[in-house]
């Protein structure tokens, strides 16, 4: 199974947890009044600036900032909403160490593409399972009988998803072959190939160009995540973010196909905005 972040679970709502000053205050002057009139007595003044409120409402502020700081607490003691050193401690009682320069997400998503997979076997996911425990290997693609029967093909990235260098191959290799290799394999390491998308299309809009190119180029990178044809329409559509009224003159690498990407290939998108 391959997770992606969009695939997690979002918080659920907790009301008790979420409560504004406001909300707090309100619910003391509701049974402040309801005790007055049980027990005969006028109601206490609440307004801004009365004994009531001078005196409540600030407790009311810090029980607030309290809910916030047990909301945070909480949700550390889950690997899909924790981070900093909580994440960490998930992933050491694992088994599995950050790496150097390794961010919570990507860490995050180790641990879970780990959680997800039966280890063992020398399946795919195996060999991209061990090769991600390397320090400075941030993606991995694994390729059974590529060369022949027995063959196992890995393509990786560095943590900036850059494509290693053959130096670093090799060192992955011979430490994969020794401590990770399940007997008979034939194993080869390689940097990912790179696979360019350039993206043209002239746009309708009021707003900056240049701060159009990221939003459009993130857009699209999700989209592109784990698929291996982009279809060309669907590609059109993700132009038209915020400040985009139409486009025209769009292509993709100069055409105005659906574009097939390589499933070893590491993407990076190029846009050109007129």
């Amino acid at each position: 199974m391959n997770v992606k972040l969009t695939d997690l679970p979002a918080l659920p709502p907790m009301a008790i947890l979420e409560e504004t000053p406001e909300d707090i205050y309100r619910r003391w002057v509701n049974r402040a009044i309801t005790l007055a009139k049980e027990r005969g007595m006028p109601p206490p003044p609440t307004d801004d600036g009365e004994y009531f409120y001078d005196l409540w409402y600030p407790i009311a502020m810090e029980i607030s900032e309290q809910q916030e700081l047990l909301t945070y607490a909480f949700i550390q003691a889950f690997p899909i909403w924790a981070d900093n050193e909580f994440l960490d401690g998930h992933g050491w009682s694992d088994g599995i160490p950050r790496k150097e320069g390794e961010d919570d997400d990507t860490y995050r998503m180790r641990l879970l593409d780990r959680a997800f997979a039966e280890e063992g076997s020398g399946r795919q996911k195996d060999y991209e399972a061990w090769a991600k425990e390397m320090e400075g290997v941030g993606g991995a693609i694994a390729r059974e009988k590529e060369r022949h029967d027995n063959s196992i093909d890995l393509y990786l990235t560095d943590l900036q998803g850059q494509p290693i260098t053959e130096e670093f191959s090799e060192t992955v290799r011979a430490w994969m072959w020794e401590e990770r290799r399940i007997a008979g394999h034939d194993l080869q390491v390689h940097p990912a190939p790179v696979f360019t998308l350039h993206i043209e299309a002239k746009l309708t809009t009021t707003v900056d160009l240049v701060s159009l190119k990221e939003p459009i180029r993130k857009r699209i990178m999700e989209y592109a995540a784990g698929r291996n044809k982009l279809m060309y329409n669907y590609v059109g559509a993700l132009l038209l973010v915020k400040g985009v009224e139409d486009y025209s003159q769009f292509k993709l690498n100069d055409n105005t196909e659906d574009v097939v990407v390589k499933n070893n290939s590491v993407l990076q998108v190029e846009v050109i905005l007129t």
